[in-house]
């Protein structure tokens, strides 16, 4: 998904995902997205395990094995008894093994902030993935192997981003302009021909029109002289008709 700055990409992405409410309408997927989101520092009250979703059921599984056998807990935790041992396989995949889910995502830079939200897709297997900005704070080897993650996975993947050798690994391009939505069926370069054929047409369009607006005044221009010299032609008759014997 591209558009200008400020066109509404990543409050679509967020209305999607959940994270807004729509103020009209109904928004409906199969499934709940999993949403990696462009961030900026708001995170950073959230630990490891909270920004994965998986807090509540590591609360619940060291609660069990502290002794407290609750039914909440066990509903909680849902048969994941190794949930732990998840998270942390999905971590070491983007190079943070030496990250805990205990860690606050304010002791993290850009690029492991970044890569902890692509560790979720690992460990939750979600059907549709919402991705704001994915690539803008990881380094080239993060970047390839979210390459490798988006050209082989076969689930639905929305992506908002101007990083152009992502963008042309994909399907589709949706291009927010003027608050519609137009779509491309093929990937960024297929759209910017298609962009640039629409351009061309339009101006061509515009050429075209002006021409013809030209060659409307042109010819109203006439019309208006002739008839100027209609008028002109016909008062010199009518002031000869008036004194005897003009003709």
């Amino acid at each position: 998904m591209i558009g200008n700055n400020g066109c509404g990409k990543s409050t679509l992405l967020k209305l999607i995902a959940g994270v807004l409410k729509a103020s009209a309408g109904e928004i409906i997927t199969p499934t709940p997205p999993y949403y990696v989101p462009q961030h900026f520092g708001q995170y950073d009250h959230l630990t490891v395990g909270e920004a994965l979703q998986v807090a509540e059921k590591i609360r619940a599984l060291q609660a069990i094995l502290a002794g407290d056998a609750s039914t909440e807990n066990f509903n909680t935790l849902d048969d994941d008894w190794e949930i732990e041992e998840k998270c942390l396989a999905a971590l070491a995949g983007w190079d943070l093994e030496h990250i805990t889910l205990q860690h606050p995502l304010s002791s993290l830079s850009g690029g492991e902030k970044t890569k902890v939200f692509l560790a979720g897709i690992g460990l939750h297997q979600p059907s549709v993935i919402l991705m704001d900005e994915p690539t803008n704070h990881l380094d080239a080897s993060s970047r390839s192997k979210l390459y490798r993650l988006i050209h082989s996975s076969h689930v639905t993947i929305l992506i908002v981003s101007h990083d152009i050798t992502l963008l042309n690994l994909l399907s589709k391009i949706y291009e927010i302009e003027n608050g519609k939505i137009l779509i491309y069926g093929g990937n960024y370069d297929f759209y910017k021909i298609r962009k640039e054929e629409q351009m061309n047409a339009l101006q061509m369009s515009l050429e075209d029109r002006e021409k013809a607006l030209r060659q409307a005044r042109k010819t109203a221009r006439e019309v208006t002289e002739r008839q100027q010299k209609l008028d002109n032609r016909g008062k010199k008759l009518s002031t000869k008709k008036g004194f005897p014997g003009c003709i």
